[in-house]
């Protein structure tokens, strides 16, 4: 093991028993060289005569630069399009991320109770860095049985692990299976468990109440206490897209926090589909404990940092230098406000259209209140036929997962919703003749 990685890994058993419990042997075998990067920190610092060091060309004191390329790029400086980004990611939007984390969630204490987020490439980038850091081959993790397909694709192709599901909904339909939950952790021979939570839910739209949130936090915690390592990494890719009342709060991550010295937390966020920004590929990771280690968090930054580093080098830095400027402007909050509006107003008609006792014959509805999606449990017909039928005769496409069809009402116009619903309630009586 590099020398470097040594002592990154004394420290952070020192200072954070737990994550370094939690590390995978790469996690603990990956480390920020003293190199390329470092070296040129630090002659951006000092080297006031000349800087070669980075391999960049220049102009004067600008980067080199295509004048038809910057045309596309009317309010960023030459420097915030065309030069690298740091290695964990613009400063300023790091420290602006990490604000919004703590203001919007109200049982975080302050700044000192998180990391400072890393900037990856989009969250599925945020999710593999999770892979990195934490997973071995043959290591358990829990997640519901409605999920984004990605993360059988990552944790069990890329990095060997076992993905374990539990019901994510109770028999009666009506929320969220805390029991379920409470068996699969009972069940779990592993004293390293890794908990993950996405809500608001891809694929089912579904937010836990408050209620139920205090439920999962007990059974986990309930766990802690009997001597489980318990890391929860909680996916917030639709954070803040709720459309009722009584809803979680923030983030999940804000509850596991700090709460146990046998809890950790991790958090994958980013400007995607909160921001409405999928193309740009901006996410970030937090992390926190109960230690509330400055020095830990950094090494687990700077860890973070080497995964970006020893694969895609950094991320985009005209996309980072976007979100610094914007975040926080006053126009752009009341427009996002004005988004989130429409997909209200959809999600809410949505409800209205789909439990109508006209479609009693065709589907039962999987509990919806937030997000892009909502899923249909239908009756008497196979789901991947009823999405051929839907999509060859009627040129409606949806997505089959398992027995279930995921309807994404995001990206259809609210005039439209009655007539999408009306076409797969007719393609379920058609495929049933």
């Amino acid at each position: 093991m590099n020398e470097i990685a040594k002592e990154m890994n004394d420290s952070l058993a020192k200072q954070s028993p737990l994550f370094s419990y939690m590390l995978s042997d790469f996690g603990k075998e990956i480390y920020m060289p003293k190199g390329i990067i470092v070296q040129a920190a630090e002659a951006k610092q000092l080297a006031k005569k000349y800087n070669a060091t980075i391999g960049i060309a220049k102009e004067g004191t600008e980067p080199m630069n295509i004048s038809s390329l910057k045309g596309f790029f009317n309010n960023l400086k030459t420097g915030e399009i065309f030069d690298y980004a740091p290695n964990l990611g613009n400063q300023d939007l790091r420290t602006k991320w990490k604000k919004k984390i703590v203001e919007e969630n109200k049982l975080l204490k302050g700044d000192a109770q998180i990391s400072t987020p890393v900037v990856t490439s989009g969250l599925t980038h945020g999710i593999m860095i999770v892979g990195d850091l934490f997973v071995n081959p043959g290591d358990e993790l829990i997640i519901p049985d409605k999920l984004w397909e990605n993360y059988n694709l990552m944790f069990e192709v890329r990095y060997g692990g076992k993905v374990v599901n539990y019901s994510l909904f109770n028999e009666n339909l009506t929320g969220f299976d805390t029991k379920a939950l409470d068996t699969v952790l009972k069940n779990s021979k592993k004293e390293k468990i890794i908990l993950l939570f996405n809500f608001p839910n891809n694929p089912t739209g579904y937010t836990p109440t408050k209620k139920e949130v205090d439920e999962i936090v007990s059974i986990v915690t309930k766990y802690a206490d009997a001597g489980k390592k318990i890391l929860v990494v909680c996916d917030d890719a639709y954070y803040g897209l709720l459309y009722e009342k009584d809803l979680l709060e923030g983030s999940i991550f804000s509850r596991f926090a700090g709460i146990h010295k046998n809890i950790a937390a991790v958090k994958i966020d980013g400007v995607s589909k909160e921001d409405y920004s999928w193309g740009l590929r901006v996410g970030f990771i937090t992390f926190a404990d109960a230690n509330q280690s400055a020095d830990a968090y950094k090494i687990l930054e700077q860890k973070a940092g080497a995964c970006i580093r020893s694969s895609i080098s950094n991320c985009s830095q005209p996309a980072q230098s976007i979100f610094a400027n914007i975040l926080g402007n006053s126009e752009y909050t009341e427009e996002k406000k004005k988004k989130y509006a429409i997909l209200e107003k959809r999600a809410v008609k949505v409800k209205e259209i789909v439990y109508d006792k006209k479609y009693e014959d065709c589907w039962e509805v999987y509990p919806f209140n937030s997000g892009y999606f909502m899923c249909l449990k239908l009756k008497g017909v196979v789901a991947e036929e009823l999405r051929v039928y839907a999509l060859k005769q009627y040129g409606v496409g949806t997505i089959v997962l398992g027995d279930d069809l995921r309807v994404a009402f995001s990206s259809v116009e609210f005039e439209q919703l009655e007539d999408l619903y009306d076409i797969l309630a007719k393609c379920v009586r058609e495929l049933r003749k």
